[in-house]
């Protein structure tokens, strides 16, 4: 369980997560890993089924962003289907091994070029016109928190503060989240 978000500005886009990683009712802070993993060009956060985390965040070979394309397009004719693709070669399996697999699933933020997407186990996307993102149990804590504090969100330097403020919201009402935050910026080039 976890709680993730992004925000998106002009030239920038910043994200954060918590550090609390949880197995069955045992709650860990994580030492070494990070839930927002730098992947070459790419900035990706997945919320939901660690093993799909773990695999993308280890063995994805994203495709090399191509500025010239337009990025929602490139996103669904190259980076999707090389996630897809990765999961596949690596035996993952998205489907709830019985309806109560709370774990089964997953979500994602990724960033290329300094533009930010949500992504879903079922290989689609969504982009907020408010340029603001949760996901994970506390994502939504988080994003409410963000949005409150939207109008302070100015710039890349505010937009980490704000982002740090909600992650501590969201680990101070859920249970399933903990830690101190981490942030990460990426920059259009």
């Amino acid at each position: 369980m976890t709680a993730i978000i992004g925000i998106q500005g002009k030239g920038w886009a910043v994200l954060a997560s918590d550090t609390m990683t949880t197995y069955t009712d045992k709650p860990y802070i994580a030492k070494g890993y990070d839930k927002i993993v730098k992947v070459n060009e790419y900035l990706i956060a997945v919320a939901g089924d660690a093993a799909a985390g773990d695999i993308l965040n280890n063995l994805w070979q994203p495709p090399k962003v191509v500025k010239t394309q337009e990025p929602d397009r490139f996103l669904m004719i190259r980076v999707l289907p090389s996630i897809k693709q990765t999961l596949t070669d690596a035996g993952y399996d998205p489907a709830p091994k019985n309806k109560n697999d709370d774990d089964s699933g997953w979500d994602a933020l990724i960033c290329f070029n300094g533009k930010l997407y949500q992504i879903s186990d079922d290989y689609g996307y969504m982009r907020d016109d408010r340029n603001l993102y949760g996901i994970g149990s506390g994502g939504s804590i988080a994003l409410g928190a963000l949005a409150a504090m939207e109008s302070e969100i100015r710039s890349h330097t505010k937009a980490a503060s704000a982002a740090k403020k909600a992650i501590n919201i969201a680990i101070q009402y859920n249970v399933w989240c903990g830690g101190v935050p981490t942030i990460k910026t990426q920059f259009t080039k």
